[in-house]
């Protein structure tokens, strides 16, 4: 499949999944009030947070792995998931107050999301991608739906996702890949020596990278109240969708397309080029949109407790530009560059959360001053972030001319 063309369908499934995803966020508004928003945000982002910490970026090898050594990988992510997400759990489940099973089956079950994604991702099998996405977030609206409370949700949606979830992967190994010896001590202490750089350095960087996309919810639940989160959740939903629409299509594509290329020793610039000129477009397009179409939408369609995020979304401008252009050409590193530099990026976003929604509320207790202060900060990084990646690919232009 061309690049153009499984990040056209990527992005159309991501379009479906966010369609769905803003009709779930507006039936719990409707049902229970944006206070639950805030608190289905709340869970969500501790689940994703979670199923990074529970792979450590070793699902993010399997696109790379030869057939012979994939099973390994699998069986190595399958059962660190499973080992960390008891873990995990305990802590989260003692500090937010939360049922430790709850908290275990929603990161378990994300965890193996991410499993999946990549063994799709590995084949080039976008449509299967593309429907795995939709199908999960139809599962979850369809769960509010039916379910009497959100109690109940949450345990069906642990639940349902995490059996969906094992039978995808049961579907996309090859027969035979995965064999008793693989989760002996030897063999994954093995794979952990072989991949110990990848899974210190990557995995540390995924997981901040996860951290910073949700911690933000977290941090306006403990400073200011889940009725704040939940106009931050409304806004990353709709306003930020443009970041995961078509930020995450171009990723996922150029991370399928490259780890292909690496496989042959290969780098095709002309294609990076392609890449960073699309995205610049889709940047500027989606800042427009954003500042043009959201006010009228949530005037004409929404309550006032929606309208009240217009502000919100304007405040998140230069940030939404920043990332949909830059944060996506970040794979080039993932891929061809230096762990510890992606490593180093995460880092800085991570001090520039912790100051815009952990230190600054503490002085000054209003919620746009966290806000615009997080959108500049993280401008200022995307820019300087921008020059080293240009500069990697030019270095690997000249490396891969040379040989």
């Amino acid at each position: 499949m061309s690049l153009l063309k499984s990040i056209s369908t990527i992005a159309t499934s991501s379009i479906l999944s966010q369609l769905i995803g803003a009709g779930s966020i507006w039936l719990i508004s409707h049902w229970y009030g944006m206070s639950e928003v805030g608190s289905y945000a709340l869970t969500y982002s501790i689940a994703l947070i979670g199923a990074q910490v529970c792979t450590l970026a070793s699902q993010l090898l399997l696109p790379k792995q030869q057939p012979h050594a994939l099973g390994q990988n699998v069986s190595f992510c399958l059962l660190f998931s499973v080992c960390t997400s008891f873990v995990y759990s305990l802590g989260i489940a003692w500090f937010f107050d939360r049922p430790i099973l709850q908290i275990l089956m929603l990161t378990l079950a994300h965890a193996w999301v991410l499993i999946s994604e990549n063994l799709l991702l590995r084949e080039e099998k976008m449509k299967s991608l593309a429907l795995q996405r939709t199908s999960i977030s139809m599962l979850v609206l369809l769960l509010i739906f039916v379910s009497e409370d959100l109690t109940t949700f949450y345990w069906a949606w642990g639940a349902s996702l995490l059996v969906y979830m094992l039978l995808c992967i049961a579907y996309l190994l090859p027969k035979n890949a995965i064999n008793r010896k693989q989760f002996s001590l030897s063999s994954l202490s093995l794979f952990i020596r072989k991949h110990q750089h990848h899974i210190a350095k990557v995995g540390s960087a995924e997981v901040l990278a996860m951290v910073n996309n949700n911690l933000p919810v977290i941090l306006i639940n403990v400073w200011f109240s889940p009725v704040v989160a939940g106009y931050y959740a409304v806004v990353s939903r709709f306003c930020l969708a443009p970041i995961v629409i078509v930020g995450n299509a171009v990723r996922n594509s150029i991370f399928s397309s490259w780890s292909v290329d690496f496989r042959h020793n290969q780098f095709n610039y002309a294609e990076f080029a392609k890449v960073r000129r699309l995205l610049f477009a889709l940047g500027t397009i989606a800042v427009l949109g954003v500042f043009i179409f959201y006010p009228v939408v949530m005037q004409l369609g929404f309550s006032a407790e929606w309208v009240a995020s217009v502000p919100t979304s304007r405040y998140m401008l230069p940030y939404l530009f920043m990332a949909l252009a830059v944060c996506p050409l970040t794979v080039l590193e993932l891929v061809y560059g230096s762990p510890t530099y992606f490593l180093r990026i995460q880092c800085e976003q991570l001090a520039v959360v912790l100051l815009a929604f952990g230190a600054l509320p503490y002085f000054v207790s209003d919620y746009a001053y966290s806000v615009i202060a997080f959108a500049v900060l993280s401008s200022m990084r995307y820019l300087f972030i921008y020059f080293k990646v240009n500069k990697t690919a030019v270095k690997l232009r000249h490396t891969m001319e040379v040989t």
